[in-house]
């Protein structure tokens, strides 16, 4: 997905009006462009009727309808009817004007957005190879056409992608020569956020890499809430305040964006909409009402993605509300439901392996306070922690998360010291165990220091958490530590 305003710099000035020939973007293919963006899906296929096929911005905003549907649709079907596209597309505008930056841009935005498609389908070699393809693309466009901010969108997004790469997949990276950091991403999207019609892509793509990827602090919280505010009828910006604000531990927010949300036959259908207002309700304790948005997401998705975390989900909630026979048929349909592609579905399917092999129910304190930290009730969450007593726990999973959590608690309410203290016990009993609690509290731990201006020791805290293995949470994790390193400086091999 890609946008906002372009600057004079220096001598290489190219904007974007200047392009004619076969690269001529339009009035119509602009409002097209911005149609796709919102997710006002059907009015760009009805405005792009009316250009001609061969024209290469035709081209590449169908590629991002594509791409759009792609994503909401998930049915393996359908791409294997469409994928012929993505080639079809790519001749057309490799045999155009290959001196106008476009040329090289539009071809690697097409490849970008095919990796992702890929990606959804878990064909990850496919999409690795679409993604050097298009960075060969951007760089070479780059030291063609110095000034062309757009192709800062493209290159921003990559360059944080290779600097933040789980430590399984660096080999590759070095294979293949790609080289790429954090900060040089970040200067790079926000030099492309200054286009007049790519900015505001370049914006919305900064805002999710660094809630994914970095930590958005309380400034770029405030400057994320003003991008959703100007653009009300904008659908995609809502989702990326709602993915932002419920990464970032804020239920709070991401109802009251809810309620914002705008509506309407215009927009795509988008089912993960139920998902979110599920999330936000269970968060906030209100489990009768998540488990009607969870059995609307089932009824309405078309997707496999996030099928094994719905019905773990369900599990909780029934779980919660003594319903512990229900609660049991919902777990055991997560083994046959939808794929592993996204980290909640691999956490789900890893949470019912668990139980076929223990036959042990969680502890609701433990989950109610895991809960309560995830929509950010951190007071909350801190008074199921302290109600709690290790003789309460029956395994030692269930201890090493209890203290994980309790560090999280801690430190979320300002107490520090007992947040280390806490971390410190959860590494500890981690051991050489494949959970996720010893390397979340080793990057806690990197986060308290990096806080605290300790370099040194927040680096060493950052290498243990990205040196655990086979967790479900690895490329998460990874990405988070590696991200803190490069932007405190260090070099990532």
């Amino acid at each position: 997905m890609n946008f906002t305003t372009r600057l004079l710099i220096g001598i290489l000035i190219f904007p974007w009006y200047s392009y004619a020939g076969d690269f001529e973007l339009t009035p119509n293919f602009q409002k097209a462009y911005q149609e796709v963006f919102k997710f006002k899906v059907q009015s760009a296929k009805n405005i792009l009727l009316s250009e001609s096929k061969e024209s290469p911005f035709r081209a590449y905003l169908e590629n991002y309808i594509d791409l759009v549907e792609m994503l909401n649709w998930d049915e393996e079907q359908y791409y294997e009817k469409i994928k012929h596209r993505e080639e079809d597309r790519l001749d057309l505008i490799e045999d155009l004007d290959e001196k106008s930056p476009y040329n090289r841009f539009l071809r690697a935005e097409i490849k970008m957005h095919w990796a992702l498609i890929k990606l959804r389908f878990g064909h990850e070699f496919k999409a690795a190879y679409n993604i050097i393809e298009a960075s060969k693309l951007l760089e070479e466009n780059q030291k063609l056409f110095p000034g062309f901010l757009p192709n800062y969108k493209s290159l921003g997004c990559l360059h944080i992608i290779i600097g933040s790469v789980p430590d399984n997949f660096r080999w590759a990276l070095k294979i293949l020569g790609l080289k790429g950091s954090v900060n040089q991403g970040l200067v790079e999207l926000d030099k492309a956020a200054k286009d007049p019609i790519w900015g505001n892509e370049a914006l919305y793509c900064s805002y999710y890499i660094q809630a994914f990827v970095i930590k958005l602090d309380e400034k770029e919280q405030v400057a994320l809430l003003k991008f959703i505010d100007a653009q009300p009828d904008n659908l995609n910006v809502h989702f990326i305040g709602l993915a932002v604000s419920l990464r970032s531990n804020n239920a709070e927010q991401a109802q009251r964006i809810l309620k914002r949300l705008p509506t309407g036959n215009e927009y795509l259908a988008c089912p993960i909409i139920d998902l979110y207002k599920a999330d936000v309700a269970l968060m906030q304790g209100h489990y009768q009402q998540s488990t009607g948005f969870y059995a609307n997401y089932l009824r309405n998705s078309k997707v496999k993605t996030f099928l094994k975390d719905t019905y773990f989900k369900l599990f909780l909630t029934n779980y919660l509300l003594n319903g512990e026979k229900q609660a049991l048929t919902y777990l055991l349909k997560i083994p046959s439901a939808g794929n592993t592609v996204s980290e909640a579905d691999k956490a789900a399917e890893k949470f019912y392996e668990n139980y076929s092999k223990s036959h042990t129910l969680p502890n609701k304190l433990l989950l109610q306070a895991k809960l309560s930290l995830d929509g950010g009730y951190f007071p909350r969450a801190l008074t199921f922690i302290e109600t709690i007593s290790e003789d309460d726990l029956i395994t030692q999973k269930e201890k090493t998360e209890y203290y994980f959590l309790a560090g999280k608690a801690f430190q979320k309410n300002g107490q520090t010291d007992k947040a280390t203290a806490y971390y410190q016990r959860a590494i500890s009993l981690n051991d050489k165990q494949h959970w996720y609690f010893g390397a979340g509290s080793a990057l806690q731990l990197g986060y308290i220091f990096q806080e605290k201006a300790q370099k040194n020791q927040a680096k060493a805290w950052f290498e243990k958490a990205i040196s655990y293995k086979n967790h479900e949470y690895k490329n998460t994790i990874d990405s988070k530590a590696r991200a803190a390193l490069s932007e405190m400086g260090f070099r990532i091999e």
